[in-house]
């Protein structure tokens, strides 16, 4: 579906066909981009590794995670994963692969956080000059290139389960706070569909990615 079908369907799901309607474009707009939104944070799309980089810049060793990111997996100088560590592994029971200290080193970066400021990477060691201009890609589990509702934005999600952006919108729509509009038992059945295609979608990202799953003995139980 384009935007503009998502929208019309909306529409007639929700019985808002005839104007003046009882909800706005924008608003309805905005409940289908946070629907696009939620099926990626509930189902795993998308990952990948070619989107998001980090330039490097002489002295400066915290860098802003971009808008869309969901999570950060990996930064790779080319071909080379740089070690990855958070707050509890410089516990002082623990060998740390770095310490506070090194933020005030320069060098070439060969490990990141991104729990030490919210919503920023932290390189260790700080990019020196002779680094500095290099790019190092993110590997990444993101959104939608472009939230749903900005301007010229298209579902980026598999046309098979587009569907779940209309019904976590129609969830939304009949849970607003308005006595004439909401309607708590359609928003639940709006749900229950929605979490059917979040189910699918999972699935369907399992294949993709080729994973197994595997069932064995607990290590308890074998003798």
């Amino acid at each position: 579906m384009t935007r503009a079908e998502m929208l019309a369907e909306l529409r007639e799901v929700i019985d808002d066909t005839v104007a003046p309607y009882a909800w706005s474009d924008a608003r309805l707009l905005a409940y289908l981009a946070e629907g696009q939104d939620k099926f990626c944070e509930d189902t795993g799309y998308f990952r990948d590794a070619s989107s998001h980089n980090l330039t490097l810049v002489a002295g400066t060793s915290s860098y802003a995670i971009p808008d869309r990111v969901i999570q950060v997996m990996d930064v790779m100088d080319g071909s080379t994963r740089l070690g990855k560590f958070e707050e509890a592994d410089r516990g002082e029971a623990q060998t740390p692969l770095h310490s506070v200290a090194d933020i005030a080193q320069t060098g070439r970066p060969s490990a990141w956080q991104t729990d030490r400021d919210t919503g920023s990477i932290t390189l260790y060691p700080t990019p020196s000059a002779d680094v500095a201009g290099e790019i190092f890609s993110l590997r990444v589990w993101r959104y939608s290139t472009d939230a749903l509702n900005d301007t010229g934005a298209e579902p980026e999600i598999p046309a098979r389960f587009q569907r779940a952006c209309v019904e976590w919108a129609a969830f939304k729509a009949f849970t607003h706070h308005d006595q004439e509009k909401q309607d708590k038992i359609k928003a639940s059945d709006h749900l229950v569909e929605y979490r059917m295609y979040v189910s699918d979608g999972v699935v369907a990202l399992r294949r993709y990615q080729g994973q197994e799953t595997r069932v064995g003995t607990a290590p308890a139980y074998r003798t």
